[in-house]
């Protein structure tokens, strides 16, 4: 397990932290800028001085009544937003640069199968001036899981790149970052990230805590933060179906469940493969209810549902509804007005509507 109970104060901001979250798989950070997501990876990494309370990494205690760990102690891997490869150094050497400062190289790493994982094999010999900001960050990633970390922390590594490069970017990390057996702390303000990368998620606001565990129950909080807000998602896994509709990516969900999104390989270039693993992003916002089936609906997407959970007040205007769906969960945020027509109530069946456009 990793447990924290940190704080930290500042002349404008004040971080007090208190969650625990399991000490394996990718551990979203999310919230909104300035929220304190980027102080909190730095209190963790030992980066912050000042920081006081309690840390404990998978029974390691990094901070607490025993004193506090130097950063060198914590051998902590960090991937910020800009990658600060040494521009006098070629990729090869950018990579190297860690672990050729170990002391002892205790848990050997095949560099070139990782090299190859990483798909920066042809760069080894130029200079980070040659290269594009999602190559620059893979070589970041490189160099930082050579130096044998005990937790790798990644703080908004894809925000600055173009589409087409964090998507590229994200395809890799979906399959790389759950292939490494060390714990990831991931910050991001994307609920597209959180959806596709994400094991457990802790939740940040105003420096403060407001939820944390796996991203199945943060998400399906019907009261929390998260679901009040429009950001409000939920995460729906799947396979590339090997039948497909035209100009349709056909994602084959289990018991039954087919959803349909658009096929954005003419523009993206990226061509999923039937049979691949994919995480949908279904936002709340984009799912209505009706009582009976459609019919001729231009919306592909019709499931039907179960109510599981009501959100106990409106909030805004608008009610959260949990649904169950062949024992999938999803949200949907509809407004109060809707729930009072409908007399919706846990335990009723109904139809769940979702465009293909807003699957991602």
């Amino acid at each position: 397990m990793i447990e924290a109970d940190l704080q930290l104060s500042q002349s404008d901001f004040k971080l007090d932290t208190n969650f625990s979250v399991p000490g394996r798989g990718v551990t979203a950070v999310f919230g909104p800028s300035g929220c304190g997501k980027t102080t909190l990876l730095r209190a963790i990494a030992g980066l912050e001085p000042a920081v006081t309370g309690s840390l404990s990494i998978n029974a390691e205690q990094w901070l607490g009544i025993n004193g506090c760990r130097t950063i060198e102690e914590r051998r902590v891997g960090v991937v910020f937003q800009n990658p600060s490869l040494f521009p006098h150094l070629t990729v090869q050497e950018n990579l190297l640069y860690g672990r050729k400062r170990l002391r002892k190289v205790t848990k050997p790493i095949e560099i070139n199968e990782l090299i190859a994982s990483l798909e920066i094999e042809r760069l080894l010999l130029r200079y980070p001036r040659g290269l594009s900001g999602g190559e620059k960050q893979r070589v970041a990633l490189g160099r930082a899981l050579l130096a044998e970390p005990r937790l790798l922390l990644m703080d908004e590594p894809l925000s600055a790149l173009d589409h087409n490069s964090r998507e590229k970017s994200m395809l890799l990390l979906e399959k790389f970052l759950q292939e490494i057996d060390i714990p990831v702390f991931y910050v991001t303000h994307s609920s597209e990230e959180v959806a596709r990368l994400a094991d457990n998620l802790v939740l940040l606001a105003n420096g403060a805590v407001t939820d944390h565990g796996s991203i199945q129950d943060v998400l399906g909080a019907v009261d929390g933060e998260l679901s009040r807000s429009d950001t409000a998602f939920s995460v729906i896994e799947g396979r590339i179906a090997t039948k497909q509709l035209p100009g349709l990516i056909s994602v084959d969900c289990g018991a039954g469940i087919v959803l349909q999104l658009p096929d954005f390989t003419s523009v993206s270039g990226i061509r999923y493969q039937p049979g691949s693993g994919v995480r949908l992003r279904i936002r709340a916002r984009d799912v209505s209810l009706c009582l009976e089936q459609p019919q001729r609906s231009s919306i592909l997407n019709i499931l039907p549902a179960v109510i599981t959970r009501l959100a106990a007040e409106p909030y805004n205007g608008s009610r959260v509804v949990k649904l169950d769906i062949a024992g999938k969960q999803l949200l949907s945020k509809i407004s109060e007005f809707s729930v009072q027509q409908l007399a919706l109530q846990e335990g009723q069946s109904v139809f769940a509507q979702i465009k293909s456009a807003a699957l991602v």
